[in-house]
């Protein structure tokens, strides 16, 4: 037995530490890359061992021989101790095994798994000589499940298996890669384009040189076998019950995908005539280019998804009616496609010219040219990526300039870096640390924009300094067309027809742990739950609800799914650390994207980035340190 209390994780020991929890469970002990954790003195430590080096064996990738035999090795030797069969000297050759993986392994797994037996090899001596003289132990009490995860795994909403699929790069399997990515999302080549990327972000590659181009790899596997890509996947036997889903954006598509697979018959209604939601207008096609999210959604239609267009909740149907219509669940996944305000003088008095971003964005995206204000000259007020996508979009539909205020510095403005960069290569001009005051106007016509410049004083409540005026500094842009891109909130004057479903004051649909709304066998997700957010994590809650309603219409109930509780739990551990040391050698660079020359393509829609290679994509694959991290619980029955 462990004997004692003990809490060592990430070099940090501590006292009196609650015990963790995994949903309703309170764990016993943890053990892991990070250290180890008990918290029932009962917990048997050869035991607790034993079952963390099998996991840390079952997912060695076997291809340097210090983790695949050693790993092996230290799963023998505490196999025999536990059966009462072990020797001092097993304890020692432990200890030299641990020592010896540890320090010749190449991946992370061989390298950190074994370092926590050294550690307890110290500190439970007396354990593990009273584990060792015996010949007979007493049964275990406790139940062990192990979890393999990553730094990039744990940052992405969905939770990819990112080392796996860019292993199966690395190695020229091209196909098996994607499968992988299609196990949790239907859409790798539109992700693969305009996802941002927080897996890059946890990337521990960036700790040595620079992060894998993990959102390029995914769009070359997408890109590799357009035809597989489309290939429908194998679904399960058809089940009773229709299911009908709100909106075909990200969240819908996604929940279609999952739903249609577990052999369900799904109806999405869409009120736009394109099916994508924001990723369909909301981002150009020099970034997402049509024929790639509409060859990505033609596959999910291919399981049996039907989309209906030009049908919008509240507008052409209620719950009610969908309820009518034998829909035994409903999924709500609405985008945020309204535009705040910017609330300058000027801005409501109807000047030609004034048009928010998301409005822009979906006439360029829809084709409707003759909706778009013209003239010579535009400014755009924001910072974030609409406002760089209208920005970039001027060029491309007929504007000679293109201006961005932004009212704080380059540094903090949370447009994805390397579309700021492609802006600046393509002659937008960037006014930082400024605001708009005034819309100024001339015979009912946009004419300019009064705007001041701006210092950074203290930090406001996000943590950011917060801009403040500088007196007398007003000055003035010239323009026929100013564009509002400052954030966007939902539409949701459909809420009023949606009876039983509670919406907050900020005017999101109120969900519970399940995404389950205050009515019965209605769920919601993406934007219209968590206001204007990312693609990747609409995707992540698309997924989730159609788990959740296969499990409600088969069961009739919902529940937190373990691999929930499982998440919650690795998030609490911090699997990725900045300050973190990678005991390996630097100085490969990531493989660059080449993209389209600026001057040419600034003046058309042609996409910009123009992907890997097969042999580039090999090669970057072969940077990735395959960072996967075993951890493995004890919890008593009953608890």
């Amino acid at each position: 037995m462990a004997e004692k209390v003990f809490y060592y994780w990430n070099n940090e020991m501590r006292t009196g530490t609650p015990p963790l929890q995994h949903g309703n469970r309170e764990l016993s002990a943890l053990i892991g890359w990070g250290g180890v954790q008990i918290f029932d003195p009962g917990v048997d430590i050869v035991d607790l061992c034993y079952h963390y080096s099998v996991a840390v064996q079952d997912s060695s990738c076997g291809q340097c021989v210090p983790c695949r035999i050693g790993t092996r090795a230290l799963a023998r030797l505490f196999e025999r101790i536990r059966n009462g069969e072990g020797s001092p000297e097993d304890l020692e050759n432990i200890k030299v095994l641990s020592q010896t993986v540890s320090g010749a392994s190449l991946c992370e797994i061989g390298q950190s798994s074994p370092r926590v037996f050294l550690y307890l090899l110290e500190h439970f001596a007396d354990a593990f000589r009273a584990a060792v003289g015996k010949k007979k132990r007493s049964a275990d009490r406790y139940s062990y499940k192990s979890l393999v995860t990553a730094p990039c795994m744990q940052a992405c909403p969905i939770h990819l298996d990112i080392p796996k699929y860019i292993e199966e790069i690395r190695f020229g399997r091209f196909r098996e890669s994607l499968d992988v990515i299609r196990q949790r999302l239907p859409l790798p080549g539109v992700l693969g384009r305009v996802c941002v990327r927080p897996c890059e972000l946890n990337c521990r590659r960036a700790l040595i040189d620079e992060p894998i181009q993990i959102k390029h790899l995914k769009r070359f596997v997408a890109d590799q076998s357009p035809r597989d890509a489309q290939h429908p996947p194998e679904k399960e036997t058809p089940k009773q019950g229709k299911v009908a889903i709100v909106g075909a954006g990200p969240s819908g598509l996604t929940c279609a995908y999952f739903l249609a697979r577990k052999g369900y018959a799904v109806t999405i209604f869409e009120l736009l005539p394109e099916p994508g939601g924001m990723a369909a207008v909301g981002i150009p096609d020099y970034r997402l280019p049509r024929d790639i999210l509409r060859g990505e959604v033609e596959a999910i239609e291919k399981l049996g998804v039907e989309i209906v267009y030009g049908k919008g909740l509240g507008t052409h149907f209620t719950l009610d009616d969908l309820e009518q219509e034998g829909y035994k669940a409903v999924f709500i996944g609405m985008g945020c496609h309204c535009h705040k305000k910017m609330g300058v003088e000027g801005e409501d008095k109807g000047y030609y010219g004034y048009i928010p971003g998301v409005y822009f964005l979906r006439n360029v995206n829809l084709g409707l040219l003759d909706e778009i204000p013209k003239g010579k000259r535009m400014v755009v007020v924001g910072g974030g990526n609409v406002a760089i996508d209208c920005v970039r979009s001027a060029f491309r539909v007929g504007f000679e300039e293109s201006h961005i205020v932004y009212r704080r510095s380059r540094k903090e403005m949370p447009a994805d870096q390397a579309e700021i960069d492609d802006a600046e290569a393509e002659g937008v001009q960037f006014h930082f640390l400024t605001a708009p005051k005034r819309i100024l106007g001339e015979n009912g016509k946009v004419a300019g924009l009064e705007c001041t410049r701006m210092e950074l004083g203290e930090p406001d409540a996000s943590g950011r300094r917060r801009p403040v005026e500088v007196p007398g500094s007003e000055f003035t842009i010239d323009a026929e067309v100013i564009v509002a891109a400052i954030g966007q909130e939902g539409d949701f004057s459909c809420m009023c027809n949606l009876p039983g479903v509670e919406v907050s004051k900020r005017g999101a649909i109120v969900v519970d742990e399940n995404l389950m709304t205050t009515r019965k066998g209605v769920f919601a997700g993406g934007d219209c739950v968590t206001g204007p957010d990312v693609l990747i994590r609409a995707c992540a809650h698309g997924r989730r609800v159609g788990l959740k309603i296969d499990r409600f219409l088969t069961e009739g109930r919902v529940e937190v799914f373990e691999e929930e509780s499982d998440e919650k739990m690795l998030d609490a551990l911090g699997v990725f650390s900045p300050s973190e040391e990678v005991n390996l050698p630097g100085g490969v660079k990531r493989m660059p994207v080449k993209h389209e020359l600026p001057l040419e393509r600034k003046g058309d829609f042609r996409e910009v980035d123009k992907g890997f290679t097969p042999q580039e994509a090999v090669a970057e694959a072969g940077r990735c340190l395959r960072c996967y991290r075993v951890v493995t619980y004890a919890y008593a029955e009953g608890k």
